[in-house]
């Protein structure tokens, strides 16, 4: 099989388990400025919030209610898979000010970090101890 490099062209949507669909919702849309998608939104169960062009997917662990994901918890015997961090693409004149805000609100952030490559970052996790990376690029 030949694959075209760079054929992945990015992340278009990031789909998270969560344990309070609630608190969640709230993180994201407080914190990081995310909106909800009214057309997609199941509340108790499912929750499509986007930013820009990026739209993060929320789901109820335990009851996400899509025919996809009670198919892939049926046929899984629950979530599975390893991920150490996502990273979320700032605007890099307001990177310092949304890390000071974050911690304003009282949200551990780590940083900044910055990396050989000029790249500035901070950490911070979410209500369900998803670690993410805020980054200026």
């Amino acid at each position: 099989m030949s694959v075209t490099p760079g054929v992945v062209r990015g992340i278009s949507e990031l789909a998270l388990w969560v344990t309070d669909l609630d608190a969640a919702i709230a993180f994201y849309t407080e914190r990081l400025g995310f909106a909800i998608v009214e057309a997609d939104f199941d509340p108790g169960h499912n929750a499509f919030l986007k930013s820009g062009d990026f739209l993060l997917a929320l789901f109820q662990r335990d009851s996400p209610n899509t025919a996809l994901a009670n198919d892939y918890l049926a046929r899984t015997g629950g979530p599975r898979g390893d991920v150490y961090h996502a990273a979320f693409r700032i605007d890099p004149v307001g990177l310092d000010a949304l890390a000071a805000d974050l911690r304003g609100a009282g949200v551990s952030v780590k940083g900044p970090v910055e990396f050989p490559s000029k790249r500035r970052s901070y950490f911070i996790e979410d209500p369900d101890q998803h670690y993410l990376e805020l980054t200026d690029r």
